[in-house]
């Protein structure tokens, strides 16, 4: 919801259609006829994103914004830059935000100096000023945080983070040059990212026992040793950290959730131990086989994308799975998936898929990808009618009739394929919101866009359409007549018609011949009327 001010004065009965939560927020502020600074007064809103800006003050650098019901705060860089036209130089020490609890910072190409002041917001307990040019001086002083997120601000020394005694959910990634050493000072925390960190290693976290979840990936840690100490983790990633033996993580008994992305040497026989597991990703780890996954049986979620994987017969055990990604295995049996009758959401892209038959039975799947499957059969698709989301893209499809009775679905993509009539196929579709068809062969000019009612312009695209073929046109008129009820019907008239005319001429020579048929003749006519009046009766 975007919402435009244009004056600086704002009286109660003004500010109350601002009452609640705005999350992007067009501030125009206007020119003070007294010369006063310029009160931003936004008394009725508590949550607030102001994202865009145009100024029309002649004093910019004076304005303040003051609100004693904001909670939550957000300002983006256009607030913060100074010395610019259509720019406000708002420091964060000018603030007036007494009940502050939530203050969203990141990207602005802050400086310590705008931070000083920042204890004032006494019930501050959520700040992020990730991507600035700050450090703990004074962001230390704010005793009530509990969540501080400072990715990528070039951080080395962190040595005040001690004073945080209340902090749980800190995110330090993407500082490269950091010493994390002091961070055995916080036992307070359960949430830790230090990723991409340029760690070697991580025997500074291991006294942190109230860890339930930690985030080490892109570093290159040879020694894991020290995660074994860490015994509440519930949720670990290590993407990305050329990861060989894992034997240690198999005493960490309580993970649920478990991310070993990008570890393309790592031999992942020990986290088959891992009882508790319900979400696991092991993409892209140059995996030939996975044949002890069956043990996990509590896995909901599982990504075995970008391998090398061809058996998955052991996925036929994971019955209580709700999402799989397999995608990228371009010689993949899915015959096992027939077995996941609970699944929701499937992504089997590019894996060289010319059938569907495995997965007729998944009659509760909402969300399919199979796209850049070029030679792929979805007649079997028509069974799935529960779906809500389907992305055919790029699979060489000529017509989409098997679609039809999936009434059900919201976005469908089948853009880059060969489609000539589209039509026909999208009458039953009534809760379709995004439709994507770039790139066909169809005739936009003959497009019904009655039939495109329930999609909005943005969520539409049919750019690009060339003009199909003689052998695209014939087979697309082939189906045309094979799926258009009105063509099948008209069909069914004229062989009628037909078949009534050369009955009417049989009977006229039956009549002629019968004063001389003898009891031969008589059976065989008694016999050719029969079989005429039968399929007569069937075309009706």
């Amino acid at each position: 919801m975007i919402q435009n001010i244009q004056n600086q004065d704002y009286d109660e009965q003004m500010t109350s259609k601002f009452e609640g939560k705005i999350k992007d927020y067009n501030l125009e502020i206007g020119n003070s006829e007294r010369g006063d600074p310029d009160i931003i007064n936004l008394r009725f809103i508590e949550q607030l994103n102001i994202s865009r800006l145009k100024i029309y003050s002649n004093n910019p650098a004076a304005i303040k914004l003051q609100s004693k019901t904001i909670k939550e705060l957000t300002l983006k860089l256009p607030v913060f830059r100074s010395g610019q036209d259509q720019a406000l130089n708002l420091n964060v020490n000018d603030l007036e935000l007494e009940n502050i609890e939530a203050l969203f910072l990141d990207g602005n190409r802050l400086e310590n100096n705008q931070l000083y002041n920042i204890a004032k917001f006494k019930k501050l307990h959520t700040l992020n000023v990730s991507y600035n040019n700050v450090d703990l001086t004074h962001i230390h002083n704010v005793a009530n945080l509990t969540q501080l997120y400072m990715q990528g601000c070039d951080l080395k020394n962190i040595d005040q983070i001690a004073s945080l005694g209340n902090l749980q959910d800190l995110d330090l990634s993407e500082n490269t040059q950091i010493d994390i050493s002091p961070l055995y000072k916080v036992d307070s925390l359960i949430k830790l990212d230090v990723s991409n960190c340029n760690l070697k290693q991580i025997v500074q976290i291991s006294s942190l026992v109230n860890l339930k979840d930690l985030n080490i990936g892109q570093n290159d840690i040879m020694d894991m040793s020290p995660l074994i100490k860490i015994k509440n983790l519930t949720k670990l990633c290590m993407c990305e950290c050329g990861l060989l033996n894992i034997d240690n993580i198999q005493q960490l008994v309580k993970l649920e959730d478990l991310d070993l992305r990008s570890n393309r040497n790592i031999i992942i026989t020990p986290l088959y131990n891992l009882k508790s597991l319900t979400k696991l990703s092991i993409q892209d780890c140059n995996l030939k086989q996975i044949d002890g996954i069956g043990t996990l049986t509590k896995l909901e979620v599982l990504d075995i994308s970008f391998n090398q994987l061809q058996n998955i017969d052991a996925i036929g055990l994971l019955t209580n799975l709700k999402q799989l990604d397999a995608s990228f295995n371009n010689k993949i049996d899915q015959t096992p998936l027939k077995n996941l009758i609970g699944l929701q959401k499937l992504f089997l892209i590019c894996c060289g898929l010319t059938q569907l038959s495995a997965l007729k039975p998944l009659i509760y799947l909402q969300f399919l990808y199979l796209h850049q499957n070029q030679n792929v059969d979805i007649i079997e698709i028509q069974h799935l009618k529960s779906l809500t989301h389907l992305n055919l893209m790029n699979c060489n499809l000529v017509s989409i009739c098997a679609l039809r009775p999936l009434v059900n679905l919201k976005q469908l993509y089948i853009a880059f394929n060969k489609i000539v009539y589209l039509d026909a196929h999208l009458i039953g579709f009534k809760k379709l919101e995004q439709l994507t068809v770039n790139s066909n062969r169809i005739n936009t000019s003959l497009l019904n866009h009655r039939i495109l009612n329930n999609i909005k312009q943005d969520n539409f695209d049919i750019s690009d359409q060339t003009e199909p073929s003689m052998n695209e046109l014939c087979e697309a008129n082939k189906f045309k007549r094979m799926e258009d009820p009105i063509i099948q019907l008209k069909e069914i008239q004229n062989k009628r018609n037909t078949f009534k005319t050369t009955l009417n001429n049989l009977e006229q020579k039956i009549k002629a011949l019968n004063s001389n048929a003898n009891s031969n003749h008589i059976q065989f006519t008694s016999s050719v009327v029969q079989l005429f009046q039968s399929n007569q009766a069937v075309s009706q």
